[in-house]
């Protein structure tokens, strides 16, 4: 992806993608409305969601070079964006409401929360309640027939629910007013697929309702209707490893494969694609990286710089400088790997790659290394967030240490229960990290926290491997991560409104780079 944020950006582009496919002919107008008060309402411009909505709309990848220059397309393509931030209450931090109003005369009103990590899901269509991520085909039926309606049943598909929304509960509101339509007095049912719906299908349901609307999958790998998934749990990760002398990569493989149908051989080679990446982004971040909305200029030549005077060895210094050169191409909208996050980009990259050249660990076992930091995030996606608008940076810079820690105890030869141990001890140890962006760009203090991240990895990864107790086991540690993370207050959840982004000196930057974007 390019962007300074994959909560921000790339789902941006993602839930842009969605509303593209309702467009008509002729032209366009999309009002987007952020919730005061949100991370979304006090970031979407400085964290590029403008862009990547922009971007979205136009039918772009979250990878584009033309994404910078997104918002400048529109006029071309027939589509005028607005947003606006509304006086409701702030029910999620990252919702983003939009109105989407063809020049026919059509009118589609759509939620979308940004999840963490790029994803999305889908929570509002038409004043109707419910839940997609946007990794299925899908059929919107409006007025189906009864037939049609008591034929389709979970998981093919649901009937949409009516419940008050948060932005429309205020009847006195302009907003309000202008977004209500006759729409929300229609029955909707949605239907679900992981193919493509056939001429057959697709002649059914137009005969069987009064509008149709499909939409297409938005996420790179398409979700299943019935995922063949061997595990949920670490416990019964940990059965399964037992039962079949399976080894953390090998469970990590076997997962990817059940939920994604794809070969063991397919996703091998996505992995490897990954890492390639993930080395183009350390070797042209070294290069050298230029970009004018920044805070800091680069950084990660100056660490190669004072090998003489360095302290701690070839493998730290290279530790920081890989991760800042990562964190560099995502300030300079180059293409990195939001892994687990744009935020926390640096960290799995810069750590492991970095112990890999130092223990001559071979391509092979880094792209395996590389699964098993998945599962890793696996377990926190599941009971936890990656995202830092709900749960402060320890979901991300905190949750990449996790992982990278898991992934760098594997490969220095630790099994299956070391590998989860290096993980807890490294979550255990960032526990209440917060989101304090400074003049609300991702890079002060996030680079420095992303490389406290990596070394807390390697040092607990070296501790996991040596029989050092984590005490209480990941599942819990996930848990107890997440509990403390939605206990931190809003200001200290990449709103820009605590900590650090309110000193003198983030105001005087902001309004520094604010003014010079202006002039631009």
């Amino acid at each position: 992806m390019r962007g300074a944020s994959s909560s921000h950006t790339a789902a941006a582009v993602r839930i842009g993608q969605i509303l593209q496919q309702l467009r008509g002919t002729g032209k366009t107008k999309v009002d987007f409305y952020f919730q005061a008060g949100s991370s979304l309402a006090q970031t979407y411009h400085s964290q590029q969601s403008d862009l990547g909505l922009a971007a979205g709309l136009l039918g772009l990848e979250t990878d584009d070079r033309r994404l910078l220059s997104a918002m400048t397309l529109l006029p071309a393509a027939n589509l005028e964006v607005n947003f606006h931030i509304t006086p409701a209450e702030s029910d999620h931090p990252n919702a983003y409401q939009a109105c989407l109003q063809n020049e026919d005369g059509s009118q589609y009103k759509l939620t979308f929360l940004s999840t963490g990590g790029g994803m999305i899901e889908l929570t509002r269509f038409q004043g109707k309640s419910l839940s997609e991520d946007g990794g299925f085909y899908l059929a919107l039926l409006s007025n189906p027939d009864l037939d049609l309606r008591q034929s389709i049943k979970e998981p093919r598909g649901y009937v949409l629910a009516s419940e008050p929304e948060q932005m429309n509960r205020d009847s006195h509101s302009p907003i309000a007013r202008r977004l209500t339509s006759h729409t929300e007095d229609f029955d909707w049912l949605l239907i679900r697929s992981d193919r493509e719906f056939t001429t057959k299908e697709k002649a059914e349901f137009e005969l069987k309702a009064s509008e149709v609307i499909y939409l297409i999958p938005v996420l790179t790998i398409n979700s299943q209707l019935v995922p063949e998934v061997p595990f949920t749990s670490v416990a019964e990760l940990q059965r399964l490893a037992k039962d079949r002398e399976l080894n953390a990569f090998q469970a990590a493989l076997l997962y990817e494969s059940g939920r994604s149908g794809l070969p063991a051989s397919t996703l091998q080679n996505m992995m490897e694609s990954i890492l390639t990446i993930m080395e183009e982004a350390i070797d042209q971040g070294l290069a050298g990286t230029e970009f004018s909305d920044r805070i800091l200029g680069p950084q990660a030549s100056k660490i190669l710089a004072n090998s003489q005077s360095f302290v701690g060895g070839e493998m730290l210094q290279n530790i920081i400088a890989n991760t800042c050169a990562v964190m560099e191409m995502k300030s300079s909208l180059g293409v990195i790997v939001a892994a687990p996050t744009a935020g926390a980009c640096g960290v799995i990259p810069g750590t492991l790659l970095s112990v890999a050249k130092t223990i001559d660990a071979d391509r092979d076992t880094v792209i395996e290394a590389l699964f098993v930091a998945g599962l890793i995030g696996l377990f926190i996606a599941l009971e936890s967030t990656f995202s830092a608008e709900l749960a402060g940076c320890q979901a991300e810079c905190g949750s990449a240490s996790g992982m990278a820690a898991g992934a760098i105890a594997y490969m220095l030869g630790g099994d299956l229960d070391t590998v989860l141990s290096a993980a807890s001890l490294a979550l255990q140890n960032i526990i209440g990290l917060v989101c304090d962006p400074v003049a609300g760009r991702v890079e002060v203090p996030c680079l420095g926290k992303n490389i406290l991240a990596g070394h807390n990895a390697l040092s607990c990864a070296n501790m996991a491997v040596s029989g050092f107790d984590p005490v209480i086991p990941l599942e819990e540690t996930i848990k107890a991560m997440d509990e403390a993370g939605r206990m931190l207050p809003a200001a200290l959840r990449c709103t820009a409104q605590g900590g650090l982004a309110t000193t003198e000196t983030s105001r005087r930057i902001e309004q520094m780079l604010d003014k010079q974007k202006e002039a631009n």
